[in-house]
């Protein structure tokens, strides 16, 4: 009495089967619009659909970023532009989605991708990007297994390598003096990013990224006479920005557990299979925030000395009225007004149209995300 259920479970099956991992169906939907259908992957559904959403993106422009291959800063920009895979979405449908053995989950969606949307962030980037250069990023991760401190860290290894094949600048440890080692480490143990934020500004670096990790020995087990050692990792990742400090990301990352007949061997595998999880977070956020700063999105702090309560008041009305501001958050100390800005222009344009709009304003200088200025009477 089972036999058509198990028909429909074999049929379920071949079907899943017969689909190719990274497998697209491509067909023309429109001017400059094509639908393809595409296998994405995460360690939750989430994750696997915008995996799921990138590689639709990849597949369907592919004739166009593959003519692009050639260029300078070809990985930095593909990685960039697909970054904001949902964005050149028109729609798209989950045709199925299943957890896998090791906890991973899969989908399959069939999505409409605009070419012309890829095509057109794709230039805006490449202009950016001449204009600012490749962003430098130092990477400190404070390792424990046990309670004793690790010299090379897994985590913080397989970021720096993850970060450079998207084709960032990264501060390498060789390049750190020993008096800034142990400055970075002291700094991440009192979780102090202005410490690191000191150490990335001197080394040119536009972003910091800090954290800890740590494996635990968890019950040793005895299989068949052999002695299984087991280890338990964590980690937390933050990301900031040099010039501000502001914190992008704060990345949790979920337990892990690694199991091997010697115990280093045990403790690496866990901090490795912690490393995997959070290598590619990390670098999600960081080419979501850059492309946020090619395209001049985000916050700009802006910094005026000089000002009575009276004429900060007047600042904030004036601030509001300028079209690119699109909103105001400042505080009052000491004769300065310290200003957050949410613009959709990058600093250089913003401070143009500030000085446009506000006349008693004397900008004094700009940097990436920071506009410095006077209050002239």
């Amino acid at each position: 009495m089972h036999k058509p259920l198990l028909i429909a479970s074999a049929l379920i099956a071949s079907a899943v089967l017969v689909l190719p991992a990274g497998g697209a169906d491509i067909t023309k939907v429109g001017e400059n619009l094509v639908e393809v259908s595409v296998n994405g992957s995460g360690m939750n559904k989430d994750d696997a659909l915008r995996d799921a959403m990138r590689n639709a993106v990849e597949k369907g422009a592919g004739t166009f970023i593959y003519s692009q291959s050639q260029t300078r800063d070809f990985v930095l920009i593909k990685d960039t532009v697909l970054a904001r895979s949902a964005g050149f979405i028109q729609s798209h449908e989950v045709i199925w989605g299943k957890y896998m053995d090791d906890g991973t989950c899969s989908v399959r969606i069939k999505a409409v991708v605009s070419i012309k949307g890829v095509e057109d962030t794709w230039g805006v980037v490449t202009t950016f990007l001449k204009q600012m250069g490749r962003p430098k990023i130092m990477v400190f991760i404070r390792e424990k297994i046990d309670r004793g401190l690790v010299e090379d860290s897994t985590v913080q290894t397989r970021i720096e390598n993850l970060l450079l094949k998207s084709g960032f600048l990264l501060v390498r440890k060789e390049q750190l003096k020993e008096i800034d080692k142990k400055d970075a480490a002291a700094a991440v143990a009192e979780d102090n990013p202005a410490k690191l934020q000191a150490i990335a500004k001197r080394f040119g670096a536009q972003l910091f990224i800090s954290g800890v990790a740590n494996a635990t020995a968890g019950v040793k087990k005895d299989i068949r006479g052999v002695i299984i050692y087991t280890y338990q990792s964590e980690a937390n990742v933050r990301c900031y920005r040099s010039d501000t400090a502001q914190l992008l990301s704060s990345i949790p990352g979920s337990s892990t557990r690694g199991a091997d007949r010697v115990w280093r061997s045990a403790a690496n595998r866990s901090l490795d299979a912690q490393a995997k999880r959070i290598a590619p977070a990390v670098r999600a956020d960081i080419l979501q925030f850059w492309q946020d700063v090619l395209s001049g999105r985000g916050e700009i702090q802006l910094h005026v000395e000089g000002v009575t309560f009276k004429q900060y008041t007047a600042l904030k009305k004036a601030l509001k009225q300028i079209k690119q501001v699109k909103d105001v958050t400042a505080r009052f100390a000491n004769n300065v007004a310290e200003c957050s800005l949410q613009a959709d222009v990058n600093a250089e344009i913003l401070a143009e149209k500030l000085v446009e709009g506000i006349s008693n304003l004397q900008i004094t200088d700009v940097s990436q995300n920071v506009i410095k200025a006077k209050y002239n009477e």
